[in-house]
């Protein structure tokens, strides 16, 4: 296992220079009709009703984890602290590379092994350059959902229960 999170990580450091980073997290709304009886437990900040399709992707557009079935209200740092990842992260179970990270966007939590971009106020030149590096490295888990949602039509519509 150590072998290949090493290898995931070789692989962000050789492509986007993003030393330590062993994967992007992100997450992505999956349309669905309303369950009977849940009320607003699935509507989204979207106006819709969508389950959570949560995944750490590595910097060849490969799945490492997926979480689903998350309601679409859950806001993603709630999301992520009842995912089975962040109780893996927290007691040390995914025998990552000493100094290992993954990166989120801004509505992550803040995490020594988590990073996320400065806030978009009063930036200096060197949070400005993080920024960028972080967005340039996270492109690949943006992607990935697209992909999937080309190869997999049912993520572009709503799936009838």
């Amino acid at each position: 296992m150590r072998e290949e999170w090493k290898r995931i990580q070789e692989a962000f450091k050789a492509k986007w220079n993003f030393l330590n980073c062993c994967g992007a997290i992100d997450r992505k709304h999956c349309q669905i009709k309303r369950p009977d009886n849940s009320c607003s437990e699935f509507y989204n900040y979207k106006g819709t009703c969508s389950t959570i399709l949560f995944a750490l992707v590595d910097a060849d557009y490969q799945f490492v984890f997926i979480d689903v079935g998350s309601n679409g209200r859950v806001n993603d740092s709630a999301m992520f602290r009842n995912s089975t990842l962040n109780s893996a992260m927290e007691n040390n179970l995914l025998s990552w590379p000493d100094n290992s990270l993954l990166i989120g966007d801004d509505a992550f939590p803040l995490r020594n092994t988590l990073l996320k971009p400065h806030s978009k106020v009063n930036l200096t030149f060197k949070q400005k350059i993080f920024n960028y590096c972080l967005s340039h490295a996270r492109t690949v888990s943006e992607n990935v959902f697209g992909i999937l949602a080309q190869r997999f039509r049912v993520f572009d519509r709503l799936i009838e229960s």
